[in-house]
């Protein structure tokens, strides 16, 4: 059922406030992909007329240091650059022989084996395929760096929802990336089964979102995951969410944990320090069901203000599920926001230890 349009309380005055506390949302489902928030507004708005306010996010920066990774693994391995991707920059670099050193853009990989590596660009972004992008067969629990799935096509195991595919046109590291086609609102993304998760594990991908971006509010998620959560059964888990502001705000941005289950909706925001700004950006996640944590890293950055650990059997304002159903990485608006939002997805990793944005 579409529910009638209320206004948002989203003001200017908010936005160097990021929220300790949950706060009550309106349904922002697939169903209902032009939903009303609720009378608490979402992710910076005050929730059941209680004030909620804390200290603003710092988001440090991070500097590529030349020689800090690009240690290429095997044959053709050469690692890929990617610049401001926190805790030090792998170089772009190609393999060379023996012990040899490679080179590329700024700075070079150290080669360990032997055989040619892929070239690097004026960006400092590796073309040496899936071991530049660390997606070699085994080294994490699920890994997609798109460079072998056909342009327009999503990769084998996932399916396809909405405008998707790989493209050509834009990507972090290597040829190919997740493209994701302007639309006024809905989902555009790919799903895979999410039993190889278990009950707690780490994630990572690198998006970019091309300018100018609608001139409006909206709510727009970039990875979830579904499941059942400990008190309020099927519920989607938005780990990379991201808020809009309102018209007039450019391309400013906060991020969000936010929950979706069939008797509500709940979440805790950022501050509105965040922009979509055409450059490749890193994001992390950080699940684990047992005690009931959230983190969330922004170019390699923890965001304390959206990250928690409430402890065992401590559920208000998490949920997070002790097994998860399906992963979901691509983009969804839940507002309408014409034209739209074009963007890239590229990296997609997830593993049962921290990967991190090197």
């Amino acid at each position: 059922m579409l529910l009638a349009p209320k206004p948002h309380l989203h003001f200017p005055l908010m936005l160097a406030l990021s929220f300790a506390a949950p706060f009550a949302l309106g349904a922002c489902s697939d169903a209902e992909p032009l939903p009303s928030e609720g009378t608490g507004g979402l992710a910076g708005s005050a929730g059941s007329g209680a004030t909620q306010q804390a200290g603003t996010t710092t988001v440090g920066s991070s500097t590529a240091t030349a020689g800090s990774g690009g240690m290429a693994g095997g044959a053709g391995a050469a690692a890929s650059g990617h610049s401001g991707a926190g805790g030090g920059v792998e170089s772009g670099g190609s393999a060379g022989s023996l012990g040899g050193a490679g080179s590329a853009g700024a700075t070079g990989g150290t080669a360990t084996t032997g055989g040619g590596g892929g070239s690097g660009n004026a960006n400092g972004n590796g073309n040496g395929g899936s071991e530049a992008l660390g997606c070699a067969a085994g080294k994490y629990l699920l890994c997609e760096d798109f460079e072998t799935t056909a342009v327009g096509e999503v990769p084998a195991g996932w399916t396809k929802q909405g405008s998707a595919g790989v493209t050509e046109a834009s990507a972090a590291g290597g040829k190919r990336s997740l493209a994701i086609t302007a639309a006024a609102n809905g989902s555009r993304r790919m799903r895979h089964p999410g039993a190889i998760l278990g009950s707690q594990h780490w994630g990572r991908i690198r998006y970019k979102v091309q300018l100018p971006v609608p001139d409006a509010f909206v709510h727009s998620t970039l990875v979830a995951l579904q499941g059942n959560g400990p008190t309020r059964g099927a519920e989607e888990v938005r780990v990379v969410d991201t808020v809009k502001n309102s018209s007039g705000n450019g391309s400013k941005h906060q991020f969000l944990y936010n929950v979706q289950a069939s008797n509500g909706e709940f979440g805790k925001g950022s501050s509105y320090d965040y922009s979509f700004d055409g450059a490749w950006h890193c994001a992390e996640w950080h699940l684990d069901a047992a005690t009931q944590t959230y983190e969330f890293f922004f170019e390699g950055t923890r965001l304390n203000s959206i990250s928690f650990t409430n402890g065992a059997g401590k559920y208000t304002g998490s949920e997070i599920p002790t097994s998860i159903e399906e992963i979901r990485v691509g983009w969804n608006n839940y507002q309408s926001a014409p034209p739209g939002f074009t963007a890239w997805i590229d990296d997609v990793a997830l593993d049962l230890a921290r990967i991190g944005c090197n």
